[in-house]
């Protein structure tokens, strides 16, 4: 998720220090501050793209994913070369899958500014992946929204585990297997004290998809619950090797004995 970049702020751009403290506010946490604040900017000047930039940064940290992607949109409306509202717009489209709706906009923007070399690589990556692109890095990172999925792991929340366990096997059985699924159900085995359970199923998720750090430090919660922390360890290692972001997790692993 691009943050706003002040370097590419046009001059006649106006509310610069608002934005400013409003992205402040998100940086901190403050979410509620932060919509008022900007709110308040769009009020003012409704064709403020920085604003609706930002708007749609704090309702993806809520995870409001379709108020994201209309915000990063129209960000884009008011100023289609806007490079951190096309990097957003971008993960709102993997996101949501719709990366297909997201192609005009890059070609528009490189219409306008053929030089941004971030926004070439967008949309070729796009042009020659097509739906692969949901499984590449960077989509596997975004994932999928799911809502069916979003309101089984709500009831997880809510510790409605049956029912959470019920809906979950339905979409499997109806959409196919999805690391989301999956790793649904590994937590419900988890509380359920049904730890090999849990600890085939976040192995299964990881395979779908093995960019999820919350999903090895699943794994090895479960495995130091059944004896198979050497197991677990020896697939985070696996694993890691491709994404080496994960290696800040792997102080988690190297503490436990075998």
């Amino acid at each position: 998720m691009a943050e706003s970049n002040p370097a590419q702020n046009i001059p006649e751009e106006l509310y610069i220090a608002e934005n400013q403290k409003a992205e402040e506010y998100i940086a901190a946490g403050d979410l509620p501050a932060a919509a008022r604040a900007l709110v308040d900017i769009v009020g003012k000047d409704p064709s403020n793209y920085r604003a609706y930039n930002n708007i749609g940064i704090v309702s993806w940290s809520r995870k409001a994913w379709e108020d994201a992607y209309a915000m990063f949109k129209k960000a884009l409306t008011t100023k289609p070369d806007y490079t951190d509202a096309l990097i957003n717009f971008f993960d709102a489209s993997l996101k949501l899958r719709r990366i297909g709706e997201a192609l005009p906009y890059f070609e528009q923007a490189l219409l306008l500014n053929p030089g941004v070399e971030e926004i070439h690589v967008i949309r070729d990556s796009i042009l020659e992946q097509g739906d692969g692109i949901y499984n590449s890095e960077r989509g596997l990172i975004v994932g999928v929204y799911n809502p069916r999925v979003e309101e089984a792991l709500a009831l997880i929340a809510e510790g409605k585990l049956f029912v959470a366990m019920e809906k979950l096997l339905k979409i499997n059985d109806e959409e196919g297997p999805s690391a989301e699924v999956f790793s649904g159900l590994g937590v419900i085995s988890f509380y359920q004290q049904r730890y090999s359970d849990a600890f085939t199923l976040f192995t299964e998720s990881i395979k779908l998809n093995p960019t999820s750090r919350d999903n090895f430090l699943n794994l090895l919660d479960a495995a130091k619950s059944c004896g198979r922390v050497g197991e677990a360890r020896e697939i985070f290692g696996l694993y890691v090797k491709t994404f080496p972001f994960l290696t800040v997790i792997a102080p988690d692993f190297e503490a436990q004995e075998t």
